[in-house]
This record gives C-alpha cells, structure tokens and sequence, in this order.
C-alpha cells in the first residue's frame, strides 16, 4: 500500500473521530431540548406486571415492541368484549407512547360506549362516569399531549355530539341534564355582557388578589373558614358555597353575605367561574366568546344581534372542540377526510342546536331535575351560513359538487320554511324559501322541482300534503293530538311563540287531512278539532313524564291568562264524558237478531 493510501485513511480516521466527538458533545443539548418539548418517552409503568415492567426498561429503544404485543392484546381483548383489561392495556401504552394519538382515540372511545353500556341503563349515574371518563381523557390528556392530531378533536367532538346530544344511549337524557346543570353554575345570565366579563377575568389567583377589595374578600373568607385557605380549591369551594351553604359554616356564608352587592365579590365571582372554566372543562372564555360572534342565535326581529350560544346544550361542545381543532389542527388547503368529518360536526351541531337547542330544567321543590329540548328558530341564520362555507370550501378541494352536503342544505331549507311559517315568522319564511328557490331549482339530475315554482302558501301545503296524506286516520289523530300537546308544554314553560307554532301545525294538518279526505265515513271517524285539543290537554296533565309541578303550572297559567281556553276545555269536558257514555250504552245494547 502506497504513502498516499495511508495518508488518506489517517486522514478519514481524523474526520470521523471529530464527527463523532461533535456528536457526543451535542446530546446533552438535544435531550435537554427534547424534555423541555415533551419528547421524552421513558415513564415508568405502575401498577404493571414486574414482567411488562423490567420489559420495558430492559429494551430500551425497542421499547416499541412491547408496544406493538399490548396492543395486539388490547384489540383481540376487545373482540372477546373484556373491555375493562382492554383499558389497563391501553392505559400502558398511552404511557408508553403518549405521542400515538390512535391509542387516545381508542381509549376513550372504549370508556364511552364499550364499557359505558355494559352498566345497565337502570344506573344512568355510573354509566355518565364512564361517558365522562371518556372525553376527559382526550380532553385533558390526549389532547395536551398532541396538539395537532385532528383525530383526537374530532373524536371529542363527537362524544359530545352523539354520545350525549343524540338519542341513542338510554341514559341520554341523563347525560344532558347532569351537563347542563354543571355548566348552568358557570355561565350567570348567559349574555354577551357576562361572556365579556368572564374573558376579561383574571387567570390566576395571584393577579385576582391584585385588586384591594377582592384581596380583602377572600382574606375575610379563609378567616371564617379554613376549607377556603387551600389557594388550588378556593374558586371551586367559593362556588360550592354559593350553590349549597349548607356544606360550609354559617361564618363563611356570612362573609359573603357581608360584602353582597361590592365590586370585589363581583370580581371575584367572574374570577372564579373563568377559573372552572379554563381548569376544569379546559375551555377558554375568550375562545368561547369568539364562538358566541361566529355561531350564536340570531335575534328574529334584529339579525344583526347575536345571542351567546346555549354552553348548557353538548352540541356546543362538540363545535368547540371541532372548531378549535380545526384552527390549531387543520390544513385548509388539503384535503383530509378526518377534517372534512371535524368540518361536519360543526355544521350537525348547529343543525342539532336549530332542531333541541332549547333547554329547559325543570326542578320541582323537592329537588329532583328533569331536562327538556326544544327547535330553536333562532340558529337557523348560523346554520345556514356554515353549510354554505363548507359546500364552498369542499367543491374547491374535492374539485366537484359535495352532493351530501347539497342534499342536507336543501332539506334544512324546506325544514325551516315549514318551521317559520308555524311559527308565525311569515317574513323570515319567504326570505327562506327565496333562498331554496334560488339555490336548488332543480335536482341531482337537472329535473325541476316543480313544487319550488309554487307561492310559498302553495308550496307549505303541499309539504304537509306529502308529509301527512298517507297517514290513516288513527296516525292523524295520534299526531295532531301529540302537537297539541307539544304546544301545552311550550305554553307551560312561558315559550308562548313556539306554543301557538304548534296549534297552527296542528290546525293546518286537521284541516288538510278534513279536505283529503271528505267522505262521510272519514269525516265521522275523526273527532272534532276541539275535541283533540282536548284529549291532548288531558294526556299532558296525566304524563308522568313531566313534574306535577309544571303540570299544575300549566293549568294555573290557561285559568288566570286563557279563561276562553279554559271555559272551552270545561264544555269540552262535558261533550268528552257526554260521547263517552252514549258510546257505552250502545255497546251494553243486545245485538238485533
């Protein structure tokens, strides 16, 4: 081998020694950075086998492995339907890699409907714990953990949108009253006034004590009691005396009695209920009120008002956390089915809001709550606005015509129009039915629709005409009646435009139904419009389904405020017994040989 030769291998052996003594040199630095970014992965298992435990640590970097058997474990066990081992497992390996944002979305969608519904529906309390297991564990681990994975967003969202906002659980109606009531206590009087001051509240206890008089509030406060002196639980036990005293001393209820109706209470009251908001349901009231000017209801008689959004309704949760993830997690400019599907349950939240975006809890004296929804008109604007955005949005990036979504936005239409003119809105009615003509003349095939050339008189007729004039007689009787009584619960609840919505519905179907169908037999069978009304009245009175409070309610309110009403359903009693008994003693007479 040649001087030259030699010369070059020194000079290699040279090169690489001082790569790698640059190299060493640079890994205290990098695992430095890398902790301080949440890229460490070596958190040891508790509570794991000794074997699974020495496992891990053992291989080191082909931890990942250990990985891979777990979660082939998982998965057969969830196959097999052992959906509690499945859950260790998969605690471990969220541990193990909390980066794998598909464990995340398995985990929680395990808790919330595997696990959930093997609790029988008699126990709605427990079944709700595992339902809330599920979204906190996206919410306040998955999430932080990766900021960027649209999945685990829309995976959120969606436990909100149809675990809890939807009907398919038995226990949904639980679901919705148990979160209503938490964030009931949050929200005050649920105005743009209230959203200001909550998004302009202190973040820390440190800068709330800034102010004199808070300061000397809460000083007074930890005096009286020491469950207050804790600085981590005093927002959430400040609460908790305001909502039930009775689970603290008089002195501290008397402290806040003291300084009632001062500026340094009412500080520290927004204080703490921004607080709760931020740390325990990990949502910013600025964000929140930010979704209030983009999505909240807008004001019939002004639509250049806008409401706060129902945060007592989980389909404004849903579009939370849809909406969020898309502005932290989104590509705007890429196609991407887990977007497209985030992009949905925005717009079926808002949807949901338009059809139950009413809540109503009613609680009787001796405590026991029940929930109620109902159609609010007023998010037919935002509806309507968002599906316009995302058919824009999606024609450009699928390079055609989002025929689903198309489909969805005309059947929201012809929905609404039929639901303002019930309502009595007849100007927002024609504004929407101009819309439905103007956008969808015709259908996927190009074939007009003949009925969107119709008055838009005309054109609800005959929607109530295709709706209805296939029903027999006792489906139009049951239906008219169950409006009617839609309408006595709306009465009950001092919701008076939605009440005569529903007796003008009801009307206009008895009539339409009468004019279908004139022959004497029909004619005969179906009890009068009155009489309906009547048998609807008493089928509200006696559902135990509602509280006999808001029962009795009802009929104190038509006595006082409808005397007409009510002498009418007091002859119509007596017509009602009359009938009854003539239909009895034809029955009891022998048969003519």
């Amino acid at each position: 081998m040649r001087g030259k030769d030699y010369g070059i291998i020194l000079i290699s052996l040279v090169i690489a020694g001082g790569m790698f003594y640059l190299s060493a040199i640079q890994q205290d630095p990098i695992r430095q950075s890398r902790e301080k970014m949440g890229l460490v992965m070596n958190t040891s298992l508790e509570n794991a086998p000794p074997s699974l435990a020495f496992a891990t640590v053992a291989m080191g970097a082909f931890r990942g492995l250990v990985v891979d058997i777990l979660w082939m474990r998982a998965d057969k066990l969830k196959q097999d339907g052992q959906f509690f081992d499945a859950k260790q497992l998969a605690e471990w390996i969220t541990i193990l890699q909390p980066r794998f944002a598909t464990v995340w979305d398995f985990h929680s969608w395990n808790m919330a409907y595997n696990i959930s519904v093997t609790i029988p529906n008699t126990q709605c309390q427990e079944r709700w714990r595992w339902v809330r297991n599920g979204y906190e564990l996206l919410r306040d681990k998955g999430i932080p953990l990766n900021p960027k994975s649209i999945i685990l967003y829309r995976q959120l969202a969606w436990i909100f949108l149809h675990k809890i906002g939807d009907v398919s659980d038995d226990c949904h109606l639980y679901y919705k009253k148990e979160l209503a009531l938490s964030m009931r206590s949050l929200l005050g009087d649920n105005s743009n006034t209230e959203f200001d001051s909550l998004a302009e509240a202190p973040k820390t206890l440190k800068d709330a004590l800034q102010d004199k008089e808070t300061s000397q509030f809460v000083s007074s406060l930890q005096k009286a009691d020491a469950e207050f002196i804790p600085p981590d639980k005093l927002a959430e036990r400040y609460l908790a005396l305001r909502q039930t005293p009775e689970r603290f001393s008089k002195e501290a209820f008397a402290v806040v009695d003291q300084f009632r109706n001062t500026e340094g209470l009412k500080r520290f009251d927004y204080f703490s209920r921004a607080y709760q908001i931020r740390n325990v349901w990990k949502m910013d009231p600025v964000y929140m009120r930010k979704m209030n000017q983009m999505y909240g209801p807008v004001d019939l008689n002004d639509p250049n008002q806008r409401t706060p959004l129902n945060w007592e309704h989980p389909a404004v949760h849903a579009m939370y956390w849809g909406s969020l993830g898309l502005e932290i997690a989104g590509r705007p400019e890429q196609y991407r089915v887990d977007e497209k599907n985030t992009d949905r349950i925005i717009f079926h939240g808002l949807q949901l809001l338009y059809r139950t975006g009413k809540t109503t809890v009613y609680t009787t004296k001796d405590g026991q709550s029940s929930i109620f929804l109902r159609p609010d008109l007023r998010m037919f604007d935002s509806c309507d606005q968002i599906y316009k955005k995302v058919i824009a949005k999606y024609e450009s990036l699928e390079k055609g015509n989002p025929r689903a979504l198309r489909g969805g936005h005309k059947n929201l239409l012809q929905n609404a129009v039929m639901s303002f003119y019930q309502a009595g809105h007849i100007n927002h009615a024609l504004r929407v039915y101009k819309e439905l003509v103007t956008l969808y003349p015709t259908d996927e095939s190009g074939f007009e629709y003949k009925e969107h050339k119709l008055p838009m008189v005309e054109f609800v007729k005959y929607q109530l005409k295709e709706e209805f004039s296939g029903l027999g007689i006792q489906d139009a009787t049951e239906f008219i009646v169950m409006v009617l009584r839609e309408g006595y619960f709306r009465y009950a609840v001092h919701d008076d435009d939605e009440a005569a919505g529903r007796e003008k519905l009801a009307q206009d179907v008895y009539t339409m139904y009468q004019n279908e169908n004139r022959s004497e037999s029909y004619r005969l069978g179906m009890p009068s419009f009155e009489m309906l009304r009547y048998m609807a009245f008493m089928d509200f009175l006696n559902d135990l389904e509602y509280p006999q409070e808001l029962r009795m309610s009802l009929l104190g309110r038509i006595q006082v405020e409808r005397p007409d009403l009510f002498e009418k359903l007091q002859k119509q009693e007596k017509q009602y017994f009359e009938a009854l008994r003539k239909q009895q003693e034809l029955q009891s007479q022998p048969a003519n040989p």
